[in-house]
């Protein structure tokens, strides 16, 4: 079996403040550490279960975050930036994804570092009627690739946002209880790579079994994206086929998912990304 790992940092063990998820900040080095920390967890409950075929992909900020060294052997890297599918790139061929150290969506109440792809830059992003975050997007990428979605860990907003999303067949592992958006109740490493492991294992159990779900969504496929300021849609509206339906609110339609990604790249970048 193969196991896809798409790997962001705000959901992270321990991960509470923007300067834990910002390169170049004092407190970067431990962001890092915690978010190989996860992995590492995952990557031995995956060994466990027998799984030798793992592809993870460096989904966070400039997406140089993960130090390859210490990955076992049998585990691919996909690092750097710009990639076409982004948090998703090289998932097509694989037998389920697991969403590791995720967050919940712009907007949510008591969520770590809630955001939805660019904290300064988007407010909301919305696919077919429906608002979606990270995982959503990713989910709904997967989906047309024909990939399911077994496991997602993050903080206890993330892990409800995804099971509301994909139903109770979905494994999800909350590491932190969020009482602001830059604080939370943690558990130490010691504590959380245990519950970490025996999270990919049930998850590497229901994807042999078949059970892991899909977010199956219908073309056309149609996204409104909100941005903060009238200005970052201003500059996104130079996007090919952007459609302007108010003073800071684009609109893209497609038959194909991927393109519909791919202007989301286009728009962000024109946009002008900014942090926390």
């Amino acid at each position: 079996m193969k196991i896809y790992i798409s790997l962001d940092m705000e959901g992270a063990t321990g991960i509470v403040s923007p300067e834990h998820v910002r390169p170049g900040s004092q407190e970067y080095p431990f962001g890092r550490a915690m978010q190989a920390h996860d992995l590492a967890a995952v990557l031995e409950g995956l060994a466990e279960e027998g799984v030798s075929e793992v592809l993870v992909n460096d989904s966070h900020w400039s997406m140089t975050n993960l130090d390859i060294r210490p990955l076992p052997s049998g585990t691919r890297l996909i690092s750097g930036w710009p990639k076409p599918l982004s948090m998703v790139e090289g998932a097509e061929g694989f037998d389920a994804a697991f969403f590791l150290c995720y967050h919940a969506m712009a907007g949510t109440e008591k969520a770590v570092l809630d955001h939805t792809l660019s904290g300064g830059t988007v407010h909301d992003v919305v696919l077919n009627g429906m608002k979606v975050g990270e995982t959503g997007i990713n989910a709904a990428l997967c989906g047309v690739l024909d990939v399911p979605v077994a496991l997602v860990t993050g903080d206890l907003a993330a892990c409800w946002e995804a099971e509301s999303l994909l139903g109770p067949n979905l494994v999800t592992c909350g590491l932190k209880e969020g009482h602001g958006r830059h604080s939370a109740e943690l558990l130490p490493p010691a504590d959380t790579a245990p519950l970490l492991r025996e999270a990919a294992k049930k998850a590497a159990r229901k994807a042999r079994e078949g059970l892991s779900p899909r977010l199956a969504l219908q073309a056309p496929f149609v996204m409104d994206l909100a941005f903060h300021r009238t200005i970052q849609a201003d500059a996104a509206a130079f996007a090919p086929g952007s459609y302007r339906l108010d003073g800071r609110t684009l609109r893209y339609e497609s038959k194909d998912l991927l393109d519909v990604r791919r202007w989301l790249c286009a728009a962000l970048d024109l946009a002008g990304q900014e942090g926390f």
